[in-house]
């Protein structure tokens, strides 16, 4: 079997589990109003519990995993400067230009990238968090409230910079790599680690962390599900095809390159061009609302890439190898 089918197998129950949210929406058993609920519960409780676990018990990081989160770092900014010139080039409105640079470049590492990573290659996952909270989250927070000080709103940049910093640096899901971290680099005294008692409350907590982290994958998938909005995009045909080439095809063809040009190969660099090939991130869209970019076109881009990239992930992850 190729393997692209192999790839497209493994993916298929995730991309069932949107489907299904997004059916359950249309069915009226989940309503616009959960979407919130369900998403909190995720950043603020299974995938901090998540990612606490999958850095505390990693062996150790794989060799070259500290280069992924530059090489993103480097695509992103590659699939930036081609948004901004063919942003302009077509003569789009300001707000949509602005909103292209956000959707258009970050991609769903997290919420998707997350449980494909642990469908694809588990092995892989701490370096997932590494590409996610350092290549992608990070300058998402930092950059929307600043193209949206110069596309959409005329000030505050400074301001909103500050304050969704500090917002990310205050969330549950950065405590948890910080422990996570905390936990797998610090040097604990033998003696102490070899405490019976101590070996006890490790034991039950990681098994509460491992309950907590395996409710991520089914419930950030339906509510991504849920979240999809299929009409949203009619008024933005063409900037609409330009985020999602941007997105799909422009940034993951960057890692690569990226990635070769470090030397990287093997798992590190199927991982690296999975984050690469991620479609659009939900809190991209939220976020281009949020600062005054065009909203609805910054949703139709989420919904449309997720939709295409059950094939073009699946592609990407085949051809560039």
């Amino acid at each position: 079997m190729s393997l692209f089918l192999i790839t497209l197998r493994a993916l298929a129950p995730l991309f069932l589990l949107i489907l299904l949210g997004y059916g359950l929406k249309r069915a009226r058993l989940l309503h616009a109003a959960h979407v919130p609920v369900l998403n909190g519960l995720v950043v603020n409780v299974t995938l901090p519990a998540l990612i606490v676990r999958g850095l505390a018990t990693t062996p150790r990081l794989p060799h070259g995993a500290m280069q992924l989160p530059l090489a993103l770092l480097g695509a992103q900014a590659v699939t930036m400067a081609l948004a901004w010139l063919l942003g302009r080039a077509g003569r789009f409105s300001s707000p949509v230009r602005g909103a292209l640079l956000v959707v258009g470049v970050f991609g769903n590492t997290a919420f998707l990238g997350y449980p494909m990573t642990l469908a694809l290659h588990p092995d892989q996952f701490p370096a997932g968090i590494l590409l996610d909270q350092f290549g992608m989250t990070v300058v998402l927070y930092l950059g929307a409230p600043l193209i949206g000080a110069h596309f959409g709103t005329a000030g505050g940049a400074g301001r909103d910079a500050r304050a969704t910093t500090l917002r990310f640096l205050r969330s549950p899901v950065f405590l948890g790599l910080a422990a996570g971290a905390a936990a797998r680099l610090i040097p604990w005294p033998p003696a102490w680690l070899g405490a019976l008692w101590v070996r006890d409350v490790g034991q039950v907590v990681g098994q509460c962390l491992t309950y907590l982290g395996q409710g991520t994958t089914p419930v950030v998938l339906l509510a991504l599900g849920a979240a999809l909005r299929p009409g949203a995009g009619r008024r933005f045909v063409r900037p609409l095809l330009l985020a999602a080439a941007l997105k799909l095809v422009v940034c993951p063809l960057a890692m690569w390159g990226l990635c070769r040009a470090l030397g990287l190969h093997g798992g590190l660099l199927a991982e690296g061009l999975l984050m690469a090939a991620m479609p659009t991130a939900v809190m991209a869209s939220v976020l281009s609302a949020e600062h005054d970019l065009e909203g609805d076109f910054a949703v139709s881009v989420a919904f449309s890439s997720t939709v295409l990239s059950a094939l073009s992930v699946p592609l990407a992850l085949s051809v560039l190898r």
